[in-house]
């Protein structure tokens, strides 16, 4: 029997790349505007509302504004990854999934050093993929305990 290859899922946000580990994603789910309730946001948490998930509805995360890209919290077209976290499942909001592929084809790159303290709060990893830098997507930094501590 073969070994497992561990792989990222690539996606887009604002028009940035991210890489996530793939054993954070539940699922992908496309077309969310109807199941996406955004009447009962907390952005004190960065939560925009609730996403209907098999029935049960789950916090709807759009890091868009805390990265400073543009907030793109309208529904329409936008694609859910259903993650995993030791608070449960939750959904994260992109504009679209790029690919899935194993961790070789992931080179990790050193975060300049001008970089570290302005970005830190978000993200602490670059890594180069089919030659673009892209930004290693930690979802504790966005929702849960450590998600709440910016």
């Amino acid at each position: 029997m073969g070994q497992a290859v561990t792989r990222k899922l690539v996606f887009r946000l604002g028009g940035v790349a991210f890489s996530l580990d793939l054993s954070f994603v539940v699922e992908i789910c496309e077309q969310v505007a109807d199941l996406l309730d955004l009447t009962c946001p907390d952005l004190t948490v960065g939560i925009v509302g609730a996403l209907t998930f098999r029935n049960t509805r789950v916090p709807a995360i759009d890091p868009a504004a805390r990265l400073g890209l543009s907030p793109a919290t309208a529904s329409s077209g936008r694609t859910a990854l259903i993650l995993t976290s030791s608070e449960g499942n939750w959904a994260l909001l992109v504009d679209r999934v790029e690919n899935i592929s194993p961790v070789e084809k992931f080179q990790s790159l050193e975060l300049p050093s001008l970089f570290r303290g302005a970005v830190s709060e978000h993200y602490s990893q670059v890594e180069l993929f089919c030659s673009e830098p892209i930004i290693c997507f930690e979802p504790e930094r966005f929702y849960g305990i450590s998600g709440l501590i910016t």
